[in-house]
């Protein structure tokens, strides 16, 4: 059986130290990076290697967002950012586009991408987040959403939809810091609609932004959240597809909590997977925290 846990692998070849990891913790979903990365030989043959190893099934995952957040630009074709796409005011050019890189991911065997944010974009935004949103206006963002994941279908491409329940007004980098959301219920409601129009357009996962919204869960942030993840995504929006944590190894989660809490909290709010991307370490950790 395998395990609940998407990981990241550090070199460009899979090494006895990787294969022995591998088959121990048999994890559902592999992420791969920049640094996996030689050349398109080498990538798909890495890749095919992975799943010799774990199987077909093998989730392979990339942030494949557009603009900066591009693993392989050597090999792909252009994709520009969401803030760029949303100025051509024109789904269809965003399709096409997503269309492109996805029929590109597919050729290497990427399965999944964890791309395009849902998020909203705002007067409080960090500047790391902004261009990768597709704007402030929640239907106009909703139907970019749409369109980008359109094209990656029509590709053969999963996608994923993040970060849920909102991470657009934050004004904290929650790869650094705890980071804190003060809009009350009905603000936040605003920002589910792209959430919603995704799913309504089949998207395959959500991913959980690691930001506290007090007036949802006074105690918890969202990624350890029952009521965020199983009751609001889960009954209240429908959502059936997989929910995947954001990396547990961020600022906002690993400066408060210890891999094995993470872990145990991401499982019991709901989430299917647990996304580990760097520390070897923290992945066996993880895995001994699950066994027992």
């Amino acid at each position: 059986m395998k395990s609940p846990f998407l990981i990241d692998l550090p070199g460009t070849e899979i090494s006895a130290d990787d294969e022995k990891r591998l088959n121990e913790i048999q994890p559902k979903g592999i992420i791969v990076f920049g640094h996996n990365y030689l050349s398109k030989k080498q990538l798909k043959e890495f890749i095919a290697s992975v799943k010799i190893l774990l199987g077909n099934d093998t989730i392979i995952a990339v942030d494949h967002e557009g603009g900066r957040v591009v693993r392989f630009p050597e090999i792909l074709p252009d994709l520009p950012s969401a803030q760029t796409m949303a100025r051509f005011n024109d789904a269809s050019k965003v399709c096409n586009y997503a269309k492109e890189s996805g029929l590109a991911l597919k050729e290497l065997g990427i399965t999944l991408n964890l791309a395009p944010l849902a998020d909203v974009a705002g007067s409080t935004t960090n500047l790391l987040l902004l261009d990768r949103c597709f704007g402030n206006d929640p239907v106009y963002v909703g139907e970019m959403c749409v369109a980008f994941i359109e094209g990656m279908h029509e590709a053969g491409v999963q996608c994923t939809v993040k970060h849920f329940p909102g991470l657009g007004p934050a004004g904290d980098d929650t790869h650094q810091l705890e980071t804190l959301i003060t809009l009350d219920q009905i603000e936040l409601e605003t920002l589910w609609q792209p959430f919603l129009k995704a799913i309504e357009a089949g998207v395959d996962a959500v991913m959980i932004g690691h930001a506290a919204y007090p007036s949802l869960d006074m105690m918890k942030p969202a990624t350890f959240s029952e009521r965020i993840i199983s009751f609001i995504l889960r009954r209240r929006l429908g959502f059936g597809g997989l929910i995947i944590s954001d990396d547990l190894e961020m600022g906002a989660i690993k400066n408060n909590y210890s891999i094995e809490e993470a872990i145990g909290n991401c499982l019991s709010a709901g989430c299917d997977l647990l996304t580990i991307c760097k520390n070897i370490e923290h992945q066996k950790r993880a895995y001994k925290a699950i066994c027992k």
